[in-house]
């Protein structure tokens, strides 16, 4: 009789045991076997559906990856009636304090330019792409278009692309990777890039080594070759400058 006992108790955990080990290891198989119309009994088909596009004035943002190559994300600004609050809706929390500094600064100037009291609007911040590839800073100057026009409740020209940092004052800060930015830019099929001023002309260095023999010791003296790029004349969109916010949004808006 006992033995009877324990055989039926390990069966009964046996079944157990497969059942938490359908759960943990094939959640997916036991929803298809066992989720089934109360009525006709026949397995429910479950459809999985997008993730719906945030609302807002939509932008796009522009980066370079450590690999070199570039990359263009759009992005979103929503203002709401509210308390002030700043949310941000990130998929990579990667180099957040540089996010949150953008943003930050974006959402005061905004306020100030516009006059509006901090407390009167709740804005949120949608950012698709992977910061760490796209950096905080050059999204600054990006974000506070975006933003002004969502506190204005006014859409920008999405042919548009901006790079560059946000300053307090509204300028427009330098940035990396422009050339690169720019032909991301035109293979997506954008028709303006705005760069901070100064920066539709890239400048590189190039390292040359002279050697000569005096007395049978060689000599060397390193110099270095400037090289100027004209980025419009590289690329099939327009590139134009703007030294700070105002300028910025007469090519936006």
């Amino acid at each position: 009789m006992r033995d009877k006992i324990i055989f039926g108790l390990t069966v009964v955990l046996v079944f157990i045991a497969g059942g938490l080990t359908t759960l943990i290891v094939a959640p997916e198989i036991l929803i298809q076997t066992t989720d089934r119309d109360p009525v006709t009994r026949r397995p429910i088909e479950w459809n999985i559906t997008a993730r719906p596009l945030p609302d807002g004035v939509k932008t796009h943002i522009v980066g370079v990856t450590d690999d070199g190559r570039g990359m263009v994300s759009p992005s979103w600004v929503r203002a709401d009636p509210g308390v002030g609050k700043i949310l941000v809706d990130i998929e990579n929390l990667f180099f957040w304090i540089d996010i949150q500094h953008s943003i930050r600064t974006a959402s005061s100037f905004s306020r100030d330019y516009l006059g509006i009291e901090r407390n009167e609007h709740d804005l949120t911040y949608t950012i698709n792409l992977d910061v760490s590839i796209i950096g905080g800073p050059s999204a600054g100057a990006a974000l506070t278009v975006a933003t002004i026009a969502a506190l204005e409740n006014r859409s920008i020209d999405e042919d548009v692309v901006m790079t560059g940092t946000i300053e307090p004052d509204g300028r427009i800060g330098r940035v990396g990777g422009v050339l690169t930015k720019a032909q991301a830019l035109e293979q997506a099929g954008f028709k303006k890039f705005v760069v901070p001023q100064g920066q539709s002309v890239q400048v590189t260095y190039t390292k040359e080594e002279r050697c000569r023999t005096i007395g049978g010791i060689e000599i060397c003296r390193t110099e270095y070759k400037e090289e100027r790029i004209d980025i419009d004349r590289e690329v099939e969109i327009e590139v134009v400058e703007a030294k700070n916010i105002e300028e910025a949004l007469g090519y936006f808006l």
